[in-house]
C-alpha cells in the first residue's frame, strides 16, 4: 500500500490504529495463560503455583529481549519486528494447545521474547508523530493494554464455552483450554496479515547492513544509565511497573481470600477499575503535551500511586464495596496508567535512530520489577499471612520516583547522590528530629492497632 499520497495526519492515524491493534492482541496473548491456568492445572493434577514459574520464565526472556531489540528494529524494520512479535506470541498459544506440559516453558520463552512489541511501536510512532502530540498519541496507543484485557476477557471465556457439532461422529466437540489457545493463536496470526500492507511504508528506514551483536545491548544500557533523564524514567518504569505487577497479581486474591468477596464481585471490581485506565492514559498524555511537563505528570503519578497502594493496604472487611472500588480506581488511574506519557518522554530523549532500542532498555527495568515485586510480595504473604504489608513496602519506590520527577534531573551519578543524602541525614539535629517523628508515628500505629483489636 502506497501511503505517500496521504497527509501526515492520515499516516499518523494509520500508525496509531495499527500499533494499538498490535498492542491489544499482544496483551490478549499475555493474559491467555492466567485465564486458562486453572483448567490446565486441574487437567494435569498439579498446583496452580506452576503459573508463577511460567511467568518467571516469561519475564526473564522479556528482559533479554527488551535489552537486545534495538539492532533487530534497525535491521529488519519496526513493523516487521511487530509482526514477528505477534507470530511468537501466537506460537506460544500453539504450544499451549498441544497439551504437552513439559514443552510449556518454551511457550513462556516465546511470549517473553515477544515483549519487544512496545519498543517497536514506539520507533514507528516517533518517526511520524510531531513532538507536541507525542504524549497523547503514545497514550492512545498504550490503551491497547486495557483494550486487549477487555478483548481477552470476553474472547477466551467465550471460546471456552463453544461446542462444535461434528455430524460424522454425531457428537459435540468442546474447544476446552487447548482448543481455545489454538483458535486464539489463529486470530493473532490474522492480525499479522492485516499489518502486512503498510509494512513497506513504515519500514522504509530499515538498514539491512546493521550488525547484530551484544555490544549494541551494552551500549544501549550504558546510554540509558548515563543520561540523567533516561535514568529517572528507568526508575519510574521500575517503580510503577512493580506496583502494576502486584495489583494485577494479588488484588483479586486479596478480595476473595482476605476480604471474603465472591469471585464475581472481585472480578467485577478489577474489571471496572481497569476500564478507567483507558481514559486516564489519554488524560495524562493530554496534560503532558498541553499544560504540564511530562516529569510533573509522572511525579504526580508516583506520589498518588504510592498513596493508592497504602490505601489498598488498609482494606478491611468493614470497608464497603464502593470504598474498595474507589481505591482500586485510584490505583488504576495512577500506577497502571503511566505507560503512554513515559514512553513518549523516552522517545523524545532518545536519539532518533535508537528510539526502539532505548525504549527497550528502559522497559527492561519494568520487566525486572514484574519479576521481583510479585516474588517479594508472595514471600511476605507466605511469612506474615498479611496482604497489607506487601502493598505498604512496595509503595516506597513509587514515592521516591515521584519526588525525583518533581525536581530537576540529578546530573551526578545516583551512588554519589545517595551518599550525599546519607551524610545530610546523619547530622545530629536531623537524627533527633527523625527519631521524634518515628516515635510519634509508632505510637499512632500502636494506638490504631489497639483500636482495631478492641
Amino acid at each position: 500500500m502506497n501511503l505517500e499520497r496521504f497527509d501526515w495526519r492520515v499516516i499518523l492515524s494509520i500508525a496509531t490504529i495499527a500499533m494499538l491493534l498490535q498492542q491489544a492482541f499482544s496483551y490478549v496473548c499475555q493474559i491467555a495463560m492466567p485465564i486458562l491456568a486453572d483448567r490446565i492445572a486441574e487437567d494435569f493434577g498439579i498446583s496452580r503455583a506452576w503459573l508463577g514459574f511460567y511467568l518467571f520464565l516469561q519475564n526473564i526472556a522479556a528482559i533479554i529481549g527488551a535489552m537486545g531489540c534495538g539492532g533487530f528494529i534497525l535491521r529488519y524494520g519496526a513493523l516487521r519486528v511487530s509482526q514477528w512479535c505477534l507470530i511468537l506470541m501466537g506460537g506460544s498459544l500453539f504450544v499451549i494447545s498441544t497439551g504437552v506440559l513439559w514443552i510449556y516453558p518454551l511457550g513462556a520463552i516465546l511470549l517473553g521474547m515477544a515483549a519487544v512489541s512496545t519498543p517497536a511501536s514506539s520507533h514507528i510512532l516517533a518517526r511520524v508523530c510531531p513532538p507536541r502530540l507525542a504524549p497523547v498519541v503514545f497514550s492512545v496507543k498504550q490503551t491497547g493494554v486495557p483494550v486487549g484485557s477487555l478483548i481477552g476477557g470476553l474472547l477466551i471465556p467465550f471460546l471456552l464455552s463453544i461446542s462444535v457439532y461434528v455430524a460424522t461422529i454425531r457428537t459435540p466437540i468442546h474447544l476446552d483450554a487447548y482448543g481455545t489457545a489454538f483458535v486464539s493463536g489463529l486470530i493473532v496470526y490474522c492480525v499479522v496479515l492485516l499489518l502486512q500492507p503498510i509494512r513497506a511504508h513504515f519500514d522504509a528506514d530499515r538498514n539491512p547492513d546493521v550488525k547484530l551483536s551484544f555490544s549494541g545491548v551494552s551500549e544501549t544500557m550504558k546510554l540509558v544509565i548515563s543520561n540523567p533523564q533516561l535514568r529517572d524514567l528507568s526508575l519510574g518504569a521500575f517503580s510503577f511497573g512493580g506496583l502494576q505487577a502486584i495489583f494485577s497479581g494479588f488484588f483479586i486474591l486479596f478480595m476473595i481470600d482476605g476480604l471474603n468477596y465472591s469471585e464475581a464481585e472481585a472480578g467485577s471490581a478489577f474489571a471496572i477499575a481497569a476500564v478507567t485506565a483507558v481514559g486516564a492514559r489519554i488524560l495524562w498524555g493530554y496534560l503532558g503535551s498541553a499544560f504540564l511537563s511530562a516529569r510533573i505528570v509522572l511525579g504526580g503519578i508516583g506520589l498518588f500511586g504510592g498513596v493508592a497502594a497504602i490505601l489498598t493496604s488498609f482494606y478491611d472487611v468493614r470497608w464497603s464495596y464502593s470504598m474498595i472500588l474507589a481505591v482500586a480506581i485510584l490505583y488504576n488511574v495512577t500506577a497502571l496508567s503511566w505507560h503512554g506519557i513515559l514512553l513518549a518522554e523516552v522517545a523524545r530523549l532518545a536519539p532518533p535512530e535508537k528510539v526502539g532500542g532505548v525504549t527497550g532498555g528502559v522497559l527492561a527495568f519494568t520487566s525486572v520489577a514484574m519479576m521481583i515485586y510479585p516474588a517479594f510480595y508472595g514471600g511476605l504473604l507466605a511469612v506474615t499471612e498479611s496482604y497489607s504489608i506487601g502493598f505498604i513496602l512496595c509503595a516506597a519506590p513509587s514515592f521516591i520516583a515521584g519526588v525525583i520527577f518533581l525536581r530537576p534531573p540529578i546530573e551526578a551519578p545516583w551512588t554519589r547522590s545517595v551518599l550525599a543524602g546519607l551524610v545530610w541525614c546523619l547530622r545530629l539535629d536531623r537524627l533527633a528530629y527523625g527519631t521524634v517523628i518515628a516515635v510519634i508515628g509508632a505510637l499512632i500505629g500502636m494506638f490504631a492497632v489497639y483500636a482495631r483489636m478492641t
